[in-house]
């Protein structure tokens, strides 16, 4: 059954399996250190989502990181955090999706829900990690995101094949960002339901 809802830590292996599979095949970055992609504590205290198709396959997932201050946040990212980012803010980090699923609205679907649990827990901004040629720019600028260049990034992670951004979503600009995400992505939404208790 198609579905998406919150991963849990009996998940891990196929939530670490799907991170490390399309991290490695990425044209955006080479993958440096897989070990970075484990399940860790940073999921058990946040909120990891994933999307599951027909046959039980995990097919896209995506961790959603609150935190409180710039420091914690350049913590998660490894990156100089900018002053007009607003706290609390939430990140959106080990994003990955199967190949044969790209380009279907699935990382938009995850980008939903995380934004109606914003809504509902004052979250004031949704920080977004990204490479400059990532063809979901252009969507994520519709949603209302702007994109700056971090003064300063120390991540190991990954070696990038372009600059570095970070994508920044003002909770103002939520209204939208689902509107649209329901008016461009409204069928991936119906294709796979929610299920399980809601975000809160």
């Amino acid at each position: 059954m198609k579905l998406i809802r919150r991963a849990l830590k009996e998940d891990k292996s196929i939530i670490e399996n799907l991170r490390i599979s399309e991290f490695s095949r990425s044209t955006e970055f080479k993958l440096l250190k897989p070990e970075k992609l484990m399940w860790s504590e940073i999921d058990d205290n946040n909120i990891v989502l994933v999307v599951i198709d027909d046959n039980d396959t995990a097919i896209s997932t995506m961790t959603g990181v609150t935190v409180d201050k710039a420091n914690e946040a350049e913590n998660i990212i490894n990156c100089s955090v900018p002053n007009i980012v607003n706290f609390p803010a939430m990140i959106f980090t080990n994003a990955a999706t199967l190949k044969p699923f790209r380009r279907k609205g699935l990382n938009q679907l995850l980008r939903y829900y995380f934004l109606l649990y914003g809504a509902n827990n004052n979250i004031k901004t949704f920080i977004s990690p990204i490479y400059k040629n990532a063809p979901r720019i252009k969507f994520m600028e519709i949603l209302g995101y702007k994109f700056i260049t971090p003064e300063r990034n120390w991540q190991t992670k990954l070696d990038p094949l372009s600059e570095r951004q970070l994508g920044l979503l003002d909770a103002s600009n939520i209204p939208n960002a689902l509107s649209m995400i329901n008016q461009y992505d409204k069928q991936t939404l119906e294709e796979y339901p929610w299920q399980g208790p809601a975000l809160l």
